[in-house]
């Protein structure tokens, strides 16, 4: 599983490097801290039938796309 940190960036940026390494295959663990951002990748990933699932831990979420 791959790791990608979104952590500290505006979208669509995040969307945009989550779009990028799922072309790449295999389970991604996208680290990010904004709520928005969570909620626009997750969208992207229900839109294009791609499960994610988000874990919240403290202030941050992780979200792991299959």
């Amino acid at each position: 599983m791959r790791e990608v940190d979104v952590r500290g960036l505006s979208c669509p940026e995040p969307v945009m490097i989550v779009s990028e390494e799922i072309k790449k295959g295999d389970e991604i663990l996208v680290l990010s801290n904004e709520a928005h951002s969570m909620k626009n990748i997750v969208r992207f990933c229900n839109s294009n039938n791609i499960t994610a699932e988000v874990k919240e831990v403290g202030n941050e979420y992780e979200i792991r796309i299959k």
